[in-house]
């Protein structure tokens, strides 16, 4: 007998306790065994131990390695910018996959959609050098620029500097040229602003395509990130994979999960070398929480990636088919229900979905 699966399970906050619990549910039902430690972090967190991310749990998901994360909220005065960042940062997970597969029984004209976009989590202006009118580090920046006779830049003027480093997307284009080759993809776009961002763009996209050069199994091309949209919206069916820094992986990725059907269905993984945290896309929803009406698939499916990641392909496979079966048969919350058909509660689509397992 395989020994279980270890998985820290992080409820979060808003919505979060809702569509994990329901994610537990459907894993555990798959039969794969999984021991579930459950950890905080987050606003609940917050609360309970004065840390929005303990040290703990950090050192807790690098001993199991994997983790399934339900949305987390930043209290205002933490000491970082996003708890999610942060978690990323002290994981050191540097690639961020997101699937977006068309559903049947999800009203979309984008019914032929199979992209994933993977985005690198190093750099880029998600890094937080990021500077208002009035902090001295902005003005030191503006009178260096103005020194420099680069730019004239006003007393009012915000800063955000935009790091890439060869390396790091080096590192990153490896893990998504293997991680499309393991899942049976065959092209990668790399999305890119060079022809105007040439210092910084230009290093992503000269990086990507030297590393991918190395992967001859793959077909590597690039796009402009607005050509990209554009051609989303027209034919995604033309993408395959997209390699895009942090914040078009972002941008593109809330796209490309509105094609199929919102960020409910909208899956996740943040990967690295020794760690992996699997979560949905979409964010806390407080508004809602403790109403029974959050959909929990994208947390499902997030659970199907992290069954697959480790090994359990079956098991992933049998939960994706489930999840496909509830939602052709009208076993949808109120964010996927169309025309008179009555929502479902977050329990009750959990509820099919381990029936159909």
């Amino acid at each position: 007998m395989s020994a279980p699966l270890h998985v820290c399970l992080i409820p979060g906050d808003g919505v979060g306790p809702e569509v994990t619990s329901a994610a537990q549910r459907v894993l555990d039902a798959t039969g794969v065994e999984i021991a579930w430690e459950v950890c905080e972090v987050g606003q609940v967190a917050y609360e309970r131990t004065g840390e929005a991310l303990p040290v703990g749990v950090v050192r807790a998901i690098q001993e199991c390695g994997l983790a399934l994360k339900g949305p987390v909220a930043t209290p205002r005065d933490a000491p970082f910018r996003s708890v999610n960042v942060a978690l990323r940062e002290r994981l050191d997970l540097f690639l961020g996959v997101r699937p977006c597969r068309s559903l049947a029984g999800i009203p979309t004209p984008f019914g032929d959609t199979d992209v994933v976009v993977l985005r690198m989590h190093d750099g880029d202006l998600y890094a937080g050098i990021d500077f208002a009118p009035e902090e001295p580090a902005a003005a030191k920046i503006r009178g260096l620029l103005a020194e420099m006779e680069e730019a004239q830049l006003t007393d009012d003027t915000g800063v955000s500097v935009k790091p890439i480093s060869a390396s790091a997307v080096e590192r990153a284009a490896r893990a998504a040229c293997s991680w499309a080759i393991a899942n049976g993809r065959e092209r990668i776009t790399v999305v890119h602003k060079a022809n105007v961002m040439r210092g910084t763009d230009g290093v992503f996209l000269a990086a990507a395509r030297a590393v991918g050069g190395g992967f001859p199994q793959l077909s590597v091309d690039d796009c402009l990130v607005d050509r990209v949209c554009a051609d989303l919206v027209r034919a995604p069916e033309r993408f395959d994979v997209l390699f895009a820094p942090m914040l078009y992986g972002d941008i593109v990725s809330d796209l490309t999960a509105a094609l199929c059907g919102g960020l409910g269905i909208a899956a996740g993984a943040n990967l690295g070398e020794g760690s992996a945290v699997f979560e949905a896309v979409h964010g806390t929803v407080s508004r809602h929480a403790g109403r029974g009406t959050a959909n929990p698939v994208a947390l499902v499916l997030s659970g199907a990636m992290l069954l697959r990641h480790a090994g359990e392909d079956d098991a992933a496979r049998r939960v994706e088919q489930a999840v496909a079966g509830a939602i052709a048969d009208g076993i949808v919350t109120r964010d996927l229900a169309a025309g008179d058909a009555a929502p479902r509660t977050t329990g009750t689509v959990a509820e099919s979905i381990v029936d159909r397992l």
